[in-house]
């Protein structure tokens, strides 16, 4: 992990095959706004960027926070993997401070509070932003599609990290 100060306000996004989740911390106890941008059509990069940039402009966010996807994964997601590094190329342009952090990461320090789980780490996302609890999907059942929309675990994780210092 990085160990440079976290500058506020703080942007974490986490690209999906829908768009891209975010969250907005003003401060480490202020949860100012988090959402799904949508995307369709043919080019989902093109417009899940401009929809970041657009976030960039009117927040003006110090941080960035994006998922480092280990390089034996990025084969298998790779639009994923070129709107992250757009991403971030587009918030060092202007001068945002950007961090990633892997999945790997988010679980250990979510393990210190004993959340080994998705499901764990959710909730416990949902008492450290209570803002965010009643987003919390129920747990899935090994035959329920992981509805995606819904789970805000993997955006607000990596954020959780940051704004409460987690280990």
């Amino acid at each position: 992990m990085h160990t440079q100060k976290t500058r506020w306000p703080v942007l974490a996004a986490f690209p999906t095959r829908i768009g891209f989740g975010y969250t907005l911390h003003l401060s480490p106890n202020d949860l100012h706004d988090w959402g799904i941008k949508w995307t369709t059509g043919d080019d989902k990069n093109k417009m899940a960027l401009r929809k970041f940039v657009a976030l960039l402009n009117f927040y003006e966010p110090k941080t960035l926070i994006l998922e480092d996807i280990p390089n034996e994964i990025r084969e298998n997601r790779p639009r994923i993997a070129e709107q992250i590094a757009a991403m971030a190329s587009i918030a060092v342009t202007q001068n945002i401070f950007v961090q990633f952090y892997s999945r790997d990461q988010v679980k250990a320090a979510f393990a210190f509070h004993q959340a080994t789980s998705k499901q764990d780490i959710a909730e416990k996302i949902g008492e450290l932003v209570p803002e965010l609890k009643d987003c919390i999907p129920p747990q899935r059942k090994l035959w329920d599609p992981n509805d995606v929309p819904l789970n805000t675990s993997p955006f607000a994780s990596r954020h959780c990290m940051t704004a409460h210092r987690l280990p």
